[in-house]
């Protein structure tokens, strides 16, 4: 009888185990996986050989197609198939370090993809202070932005730059474009492709009003050392402001999430989550502040593609092969509590999550400026590092979509639209119904 018990339990273990095996190998479980060192950067002029550009190319075509879930979520590959065609036509021969960064960041570009990309090597920065908005580079000087715009440098009219931008770096939505024209203008990498000459010390800008600035090198002024702002909260009179940096799910966010439950069980009904700047990281931390206030984020959908690369970086079971999961719009509010959330161009990634979840579970109003990321985006980066010209990229490996299940809208549009600054000021008024 003894023997018979042990021979069902030890069977009931087997079949759990077997089920349990099967259930890790088909979902995205992640045990944990090793990085990628990024390997020091080479001086742009350094001449790679024919040979070396040749395996360097192979090497980033081959893990691009063997991570990115574009290649098994039924994409179109036609404009895929002529950026890589031009990719590899561009590099036959010996080149610098320079020149095939930038034919490796036009091939990277077709995927529309913010987080598959080169870490762009920027080189030095030109003094030229600006600020791009409707549609125009204003040129700021030491009192501020001006209402003068800048028309070229040196001779290479404004127009020519921003092409060499959108051929260079991915934009997933007309923010994005902002984003990247404001970053990388004055890169000199990204001038000297766009035909200005960079080995002198000064330029000439040209201004609306015909007139010309010049400007030299920028040089960096040594400030004391500041920590970092980290994620924390506080009481703006009856209002909780959580300043949401960064989605980081760790021990202080869980302290801020008892601090608000505590709060809103205690009758604080306004709560403003300033998510401005917060370029992302685990979307298990908005669920959390979610949760917190007694609300359920709605389901995004996901598409996992298994690689060897994959498997290698997070640590799952499978090296090939994808896994579905269908959004689910499901979500719960809280209508006794009042949320603002606060978003604008840096808002990113996992923290373009938590901008979606609100939409799209009528959690609560956007203001702010609208996010630089699709709401249904790829993401979930790996990396790799190329042999022989030391350029490092990320790459994604999942795609995800939105609760909704809406798929045209490549943009978030804030409830309230303002600019950044203004969010926090537009914020209170909301709540005090103005």
């Amino acid at each position: 009888m003894k023997k018979k018990v042990l021979i069902i339990v030890a069977a009931v273990l087997a079949v759990l185990v077997v089920a349990a095996a099967a259930l890790l190998y088909s979902f995205p479980v992640s045990f944990g996986g090793a990085g990628v060192k990024r390997p020091d950067a080479l001086p742009g002029d350094t001449l790679l050989s024919r040979e070396q550009v040749q395996a360097d190319r192979q090497q980033l075509v081959e893990y691009v197609e063997s991570v990115h879930p574009f290649f098994v979520d039924g994409s179109d590959r036609t404009a895929y198939q002529a950026a890589k065609d031009a990719y590899l036509s561009g590099t036959q021969d010996a080149m610098t370090v320079d020149a095939f960064m930038g034919a490796s960041a036009r091939y990277l570009t077709v995927f529309r993809d913010g987080h598959t990309r080169l870490n762009w090597q920027y080189g030095n920065e030109v003094a030229l202070y600006h600020s791009y908005r409707d549609g125009q580079m204003y040129f700021a000087d030491e009192n501020g932005v001006t209402e003068l715009t800048i028309t070229a440098v040196d001779d290479v009219p404004v127009e020519q730059i921003y092409a060499v931008m959108d051929s260079l770096f991915p934009a997933e939505n007309d923010m994005a474009r902002v984003k990247n024209y404001n970053n990388y203008f004055t890169s000199s990498n990204l001038l000297r492709m766009a035909g200005v000459d960079v080995d002198k010390d000064l330029f000439t800008a040209t201004l609306s009003d015909c007139s010309t600035r010049e400007c030299g090198w920028y040089v960096p002024v040594d400030e004391e050392y500041s920590l970092p702002e980290e994620n924390h909260w506080y009481m703006d009179g009856d209002i909780f402001v959580v300043r949401f940096v960064e989605c980081t799910d760790d021990e202080n966010l869980k302290s801020i999430a008892d601090a608000l439950k505590n709060a809103v069980n205690n009758g604080c009904t306004k709560v403003i989550i300033d998510a401005r700047g917060n370029g992302g990281g685990s979307s298990n931390a908005c669920e959390r502040l979610l949760n917190a206030m007694g609300m359920k984020a709605p389901a995004y959908g996901m598409l996992v593609r298994y690689s060897p690369a994959a498997k290698e970086q997070k640590g799952y079971l499978r090296s090939s092969g994808s896994a579905t999961m269908k959004p689910n719009g499901n979500a719960r509010q809280n209508e006794k509590v009042q949320l603002a959330v606060l978003c604008d161009r840096y808002t990113y990634s996992s923290a373009t999550m938590l901008c979606v979840y609100v939409r799209d579970g009528g959690l609560g109003t956007l203001i702010g400026e609208a996010s630089s990321n699709m709401p249904n985006h790829y993401g979930d980066i790996t990396f790799v590092a190329l042999e022989n010209s030391h350029l490092y990229a990320s790459v994604s490996h999942k795609r995800f979509l939105r609760p909704s299940g809406e798929t045209e809208s490549r943009t978030v549009v804030p409830d309230i639209e303002t600019s950044s600054s203004d969010a926090m000021q537009a914020a209170l008024d909301f709540m005090a119904g103005k």
